[in-house]
Formats: C-alpha cells, structure tokens, sequence
C-alpha cells in the first residue's frame, strides 16, 4: 500500500469512494472534493495496485471551510488540525487502511497544532467510527446537531 498526496486526476474515482460512504460522510460530488483540495493541510490517498483504497481529508483553522463541525471547533480552539472525513472502500476495510492514514496525519499534525480533531455520526450511528477513534485516543468533547436535526455528531479530540 501506498500513501502520497491527492492530486486533480485523483477526485473522480475519490468522488466514487465518497458517495459509497454515505451516509458516514457528507456527499460533497467532485466539485466539493476539489474545493477541499484547495482548503486541506493534509490531503492523502491510500492505493495499491488495484486502485484506490481511501482518502483523508485535513485542514487547519485557517481553511475558507463552512462545515458546522469545522466551525465548531475553531470557534473552541485556537489551533487544530481537523479531520474533515476519511473514506476506506469496502473490499479494504479492516486491512489497516484507515490506521494507516490515521498514523500519516497524527505525524503531519504533530508539531503544528496541538490537538487532532474530527467528529463521528452518532445519529445515524456509525459504532465502528467511534471505536475506531477511541482506540486511536480520541475523547469526546461535545456533540452537535446537523443538517436541520437529522444527524447528530460527536467531536472529538486527540492530544498532539
């Protein structure tokens, strides 16, 4: 497995990955993708030689960003790197894909910011997210109604 940056040629089959995440991530189409290129601090993709296997997405508080969940925590905290989603595909879940990303943007973070911060659906519930983060030392520290009250999300923190 590989791990390198994104780049433009990458967003279609990335947009593919995305969608069939919904509704654990927020469908953003391919438009959205490369507008979040443009914000991230941290833009990586996971692939071997049979394509791609995931993505991260990552910015700090200076990104042009309207997520709720971003705006949440950077109303909260002077510095952060946020997690705005990462997509595993399903035929490369549990093969330590996501751990993989997960280490990759904690040593990039490590050193610029002092906490890592993302959020997980508890409403609809994802319970493999939130395991998933807690392992890796994410620890709630609010929780956030969106998209007019049909999700509701936790966001957490993880000390840098």
């Amino acid at each position: 497995m590989l791990l390198r940056p994104v780049t433009d040629s990458d967003l279609h089959a990335l947009d593919q990955l995305n969608r069939a995440a919904v509704p654990n991530v927020n469908d953003v189409g391919e438009e959205g993708l490369k507008h979040l290129a443009a914000q991230a601090a941290f833009f990586r993709l996971a692939k071997d030689e049979t394509g791609p296997l995931g993505f991260l997405v990552a910015m700090t508080p200076e990104a042009d960003y309207a997520s709720p969940n971003f705006l949440w925590f950077k109303e909260r905290y002077p510095g952060f790197c946020y997690i705005d989603r990462v997509v595993v595909a399903e035929n490369a879940r549990r093969l330590g894909v996501g751990s993989s990303l997960y280490r990759a943007v904690i040593d990039f973070s490590t050193g610029r910011a002092p906490v890592l911060a993302c959020e997980v659906n508890l409403r609809p519930a994802n319970p493999g997210s939130l395991a998933f983060h807690e392992r890796f030392g994410f620890r709630q520290v609010g929780t956030q109604d969106t998209e007019n009250g049909k999700k509701t999300v936790s966001l957490m923190l993880r000390q840098l």
